[in-house]
């Protein structure tokens, strides 16, 4: 197959193709035994040097790729004794971080209740427990029952439930665990009444979905891991569509959907009305789906609608004429409704139902007894309208400019559905929506006795080096003086289509309280705007992500919020990407960097992830694609002699999405590369994955020692406290 041939995109870049005279940092190099040691000896080998594209490219720490090599471990362990003793000093910080943090986050707090025939079922948290427990309840108001508690299940907590699917009668539950924050799970079946599992076991799931039949218990379908074309281990995100008859084996599934391509994916969905089975589909981590069609229940070939690749289309209502109501990105960067018949969808024939939005972005609609609630992204915040079934627009609903962070299952019959909604500075607190009057009535307050009221929520803007207008959010103490002398965390992610509204945070909540300013980007790359937002944020356009990062951080200067040795930049995942890529650009902004499961190789990320990165970040086996690459990716862009301003990088050990090669052999090249006596160090948590299912005790001291670092780093958060340091120093 030829790797020349691109995917059609309807997004514009300018691409500044790199030269060997161009790059700040050389592709090929060789590292001393000196340079070595600084990086406490890790294994290398000098003689990689991959030939891409006419580029001589060196990867001298391409051994530690090899996470099960003693030699890996060895240096591993030194890395964390290295990073101990960094924050030997701080044992006090450490010691008063974790209590405060463990007072905020000792109360309960629970899911919404969700009804599935008769039942209701929940996930609690008492207080501490490092895990949440599965509850189920015979009434609304009913006491609840423990149905699982992956408490039981490790000495340590490190064992999660990690997704939960009851049966449409509520008599059964399939449920996923995963051991030490890993993305594999393992899917049982779980009967509710004598809460006890039945004999069915899939081993080896990723990321699963399940979808029961309808009318009995006896089968259901599900997501599994797609072998790649080329062998090997399955892709990270790539899956199938399967069936599972309860009683068989699963060596008896049968396959119901499966894509062809790099890191393919099909996820079966149905709609209320359970008129049709249907199918979403696409290529990795690209939002263009595909869509595919089969009269319920029966056994016919999928009919296609549309392959990925072009644009979103996603049904939420079918009618018995087939008639479809479904949100789509196609001609409407931020979204609108159309309805369209199943004889022919032709896009020529869609009809507008809610056209698109001339400033909000429309993330959703649910169809619920002849209304339409359309979902919207008003500015980063949630606006729900109510619309009939033609489009008229009825009235909003009486939202505050928050963040809707839940929703309760909507039944048929529900005339009203319960809704948690949370803002920066206040947790999540329960609400009831009538819909006939629409109403909303506050149901229960968090019991949580932090929040952040009476600090100042602002939104201030900065232009990035294209001309492009950047918001940023801004939470402060109304006593914190704009002089410069703040410390500043500015966080941002800007990948995916991931969007970044106002939700509580314990970790900005601590933060904030001790006197700091915390800062949320908006930048391209996320889902904020529209389809065209995150289209300029990703593959050639790239760049564009870190250049909207550097020009937020000059602005937070410029307006005097903070100065660099007191900002500090935050990200995880493609947001340890960033932070690790503006650093490498522009090390002189910033006093500390924290970047956390990062990628970080993006020349070999598809080596590790195989085709699903390639939407989002290009394919190196295409020479715009790799030069395009070659100017951000942190690991080729470290300059030697540099001094890079204090930076930590953290990963877990059990880590399937990002694994954790890419912090590993960063922070190797760091240590080696920089300019004597930069603080570059490297955390690696035992039994630890991407993030999720991370035990509360570990998440707090976490916490708690990356609030060391950055207060080594650039002085205590508080500004007085800090002042008054420096003045004595």
């Amino acid at each position: 197959m030829k790797k020349e041939k691109k995917a059609k995109q309807d997004f514009t870049h300018v691409s500044n193709k790199a030269s060997a005279n161009d790059l700040a940092a050389p592709l090929q190099y060789t590292i001393s035994d000196a340079k070595r040691a600084k990086a406490l000896n890790p294994p290398m080998d000098n003689t990689v040097v991959d030939t891409i594209h006419g580029y001589k490219v060196s990867d001298p720490f391409r051994p530690l790729e090899n996470l099960d090599a003693p030699a890996t471990a060895a240096w591993v362990d030194a890395q964390n004794a290295k990073f101990s003793g960094y924050i030997a000093g701080q044992k006090e910080t450490i010691a008063q971080t974790a209590a405060f943090m463990e007072d905020a986050m000792n109360y309960a707090r629970s899911s919404l209740p969700r009804r599935h025939g008769k039942k209701y079922f929940n996930s609690f948290q008492d207080g501490l427990a490092p895990q949440p427990i599965y509850q189920v309840r015979d009434s609304l108001d009913g006491t609840p029952r423990t149905l699982f508690d992956p408490n039981t299940l490790s000495k340590d907590g490190t064992v999660s439930l990690s997704g939960t699917f009851p049966s449409p009668d509520g008599t059964r539950v399939a449920y996923l665990t995963s051991d030490a924050g890993s993305d594999m799970q393992t899917l049982r079946i779980r009967d509710v009444e004598s809460g006890k599992d039945l004999p069915d076991v899939i081993e080896g799931c990723r990321f699963a979905e399940v979808l029961w039949d309808k009318d009995s218990n006896d089968g259901f379908q599900y997501t599994y891991p797609v072998e790649p074309a080329s062998g090997g281990k399955p892709a990270s995100w790539g899956r199938k569509a399967m069936y599972h008859n309860m009683g068989a084996p699963a060596s008896a599934d049968k396959l119901v959907f499966e894509k062809k391509g790099d890191a393919p994916w099909a996820e079966p969905f149905r709609l209320p009305t359970e008129k049709y089975e249907w199918i979403t589909s696409g290529l990795g981590f690209d939002q263009n789906n595909g869509l595919h069609y089969r009269p319920r229940g029966s056994n016919e070939d999928f009919k296609t609608i549309q392959e990925s690749g072009q644009y979103q289309l996603s049904p939420i209502a079918e009618f018995d004429n087939g008639d479809i109501l479904a949100l789509t990105s196609k001609d409407a960067s931020r979204g609108r409704l159309v309805r369209f018949n199943l004889n022919d969808p032709s896009p020529e024939k869609w009809q507008d139902v809610i056209p698109e939005h001339t400033q909000d972005k429309l993330t959703d609609v649910t169809y619920h007894q002849g209304k339409l609630f359309g979902s919207y992204n008003h500015d980063t915040a949630d606006q729900i309208s109510v619309f009939d079934v033609r489009g008229k627009h009825l009235h909003d609903m009486p939202l505050p400019i928050q963040s809707v962070t839940g929703f309760a299952r909507i039944n048929e019959d529900d005339t009203s559905f319960l809704m948690r909604i949370s803002s920066f500075t206040t947790p999540g607190d329960t609400y009831r929506y009538d819909i006939a009057s629409n109403t909303l009535d506050l149901v229960q307050k968090s019991d949580c006795k932090y929040n952040l009221d009476g600090c100042i929520v602002e939104r201030i803007y900065t232009t990035s080096k294209d001309g492009t207008r950047i918001p940023m959010t801004v939470i402060r103490q109304p006593d914190t003086k704009l002089d410069g002398t703040a410390a500043v965390k500015l966080y941002g992610y800007g990948a995916s289509s991931s969007s970044l509204g106002p939700g509580f945070s314990f970790t900005t909540l601590d933060w904030v309280r001790k006197g700091g300013i915390y800062v949320q980007a908006n930048i391209r790359g996320g889902g904020e705007y529209g389809a065209a937002w995150y289209d300029n944020g990703r593959m050639l356009n790239k760049k564009n992500v870190f250049d909207d990062f550097i020009a937020c951080a000059e602005t937070l200067i410029a307006k005097n919020y903070t100065s660099p040795p007191r900002l500090v930049v935050e990200g995880a995942s493609a947001g340890g990407l960033l932070t690790a890529t503006v650093m490498t650009k522009r090390p002189e902004l910033f006093g500390a960097v924290l970047s956390g499961v990062a990628v970080t190789d993006v020349v070999r990320l598809h080596k590790t992830r195989g085709g699903q990165a390639i939407p989002e970040y290009g394919d190196p086996d295409i020479k715009e694609d790799f030069e395009a690459i070659i100017e951000y990716s942190p690991y080729h862009n470290v300059k030697p002699g540099t001094k890079y301003p204090p930076h930590l990088f953290k990963t877990g050990d059990h880590d399937t999405r990002v694994p954790p090669l890419h912090s590993f052999k960063m922070a190797a090249l760091l240590q080696a590369q920089s300019a004597p006596r930069t603080v570059s160090l490297l955390r690696v948590e035992k039994d630890a994955g991407h993030g999720a299912g991370t035990p509360t005790g570990k998440f707090i001291q976490t916490y708690a020692e990356t609030t060391a670092f950055v207060e080594s780093a650039i002085g205590p958060v508080n500004q007085l406290a800090n002042k008054a340091k420096l003045a004595n120093s």
